[in-house]
């Protein structure tokens, strides 16, 4: 029997704002330049309003700015696409977020505009959350010499993965969940050449047997679903397997809530990460280096690319 070590999120987050605070200390001192975020909000949902206010928080607390432009729920794709587009012809604008998801008749609409035309008004020096057409093809081709935003989420996950030392290279990983901004993106870090596995991508068209099949085989596990009907229980995870869980959903209870069963699932993993107190911060962390990215590419002070070296990790190897 295995007991997990607990992937706490926090000591990689505090790594990286540590790393971030020079640059925008620097940004300010010699450049005279505030890092700023511009999230566009349509409507109230409460989980995206908590996740918008933890982020414009975090923004702040670092020195940076950050605005919210929060829409009505009614607002119509074209309208919401010129939007974005005005805020990306804002030179004062460094970064900009959609934050997901957007109403149902926007995300999928099939006639007209979409989310994708949305996602597509925001200019890649300033797509911090790495959906525009001007930053995937480089997460699809694992150029990550010529990123110019890794997504937050597949990036906390790849900071993740280095700081506590995780195996991917010929790994099974299996990423559940389809969403633009975690799975997708995931999937192709994680079966691409930033981390060699071979990846198994599992949505709400997987047949059940299948579903439960591939997650018993996996090494590694990404689950990012976040409904209350999705549960990810002890018997699905392979003894030893390292268990990422990136959903949050806002429970009954007004609690966070992930996908994984985490106090049996803990007993059978090698690494398993909490909900709250596991991903989520360092998503944030992830999203204010994205932010600052986005500050220096509008300087001129920065070229794109990643670094995922972690020669100081110190957790244990397994």
């Amino acid at each position: 029997m295995y007991m997990a070590e607990v992937m706490y999120g926090k000591p990689v987050a505090d790594r990286i704002e540590q790393g971030i605070r020079a640059e925008i200390e620097e940004l300010l001192g010699n450049h005279n330049v505030v890092p700023r975020l511009d999230v566009v909000l349509v409507g109230k949902n409460a989980a995206s309003l908590r996740y918008v206010g933890k982020k414009m928080e975090s923004c702040r607390r670092m020195g940076m700015y950050a605005e919210l432009h929060n829409l009505d729920n009614e607002v119509g794709a074209q309208e919401l696409r010129d939007y974005v587009r005005r805020l990306g012809d804002d030179a004062g604008v460094h970064a900009i977020l959609v934050q997901l998801p957007l109403p149902r008749h926007i995300e999928q609409s099939s006639a007209g505009l979409n989310k994708f035309d949305v996602y597509d008004a925001i200019p890649g020096e300033k797509d911090v959350d790495g959906i525009s057409r001007a930053t995937v093809p480089e997460l699809y081709r694992a150029q990550t010499e010529k990123m110019l935003h890794l997504p937050a989420t597949a990036l906390a996950v790849r900071r993740m993965i280095a700081f506590y030392r995780i195996e991917t290279e010929g790994k099974v990983a299996v990423i559940v969940g389809r969403n633009d901004i975690t799975a997708k993106p995931i999937h192709h870090m994680l079966g691409g050449r930033m981390c060699n596995a071979t990846a198994v991508w599992c949505h709400r068209y997987t047949r059940r047997a299948d579903h439960n099949a591939f997650l018993q085989s996996a090494d590694i596990i990404i689950s990012s679903v976040g409904s209350e009907r999705y549960r990810i229980t002890a018997d699905l995870v392979k003894p030893g397997a390292a268990v990422f869980d990136v959903a949050t959903r806002v429970g009954t209870d007004g609690k966070l809530h992930g996908d994984v069963d985490f106090e049996r699932v803990k007993d059978i993993a090698s690494f398993i990460t909490p909900v709250p107190k596991g991903v989520g911060p360092v998503t944030v962390a992830a999203l204010m280096e994205n932010v600052v990215r986005a500050a220096q590419f509008a300087a001129g002070l920065r070229s794109p690319g990643y670094d995922f070296q972690e020669p100081q990790a110190v957790a244990k190897t397994r």
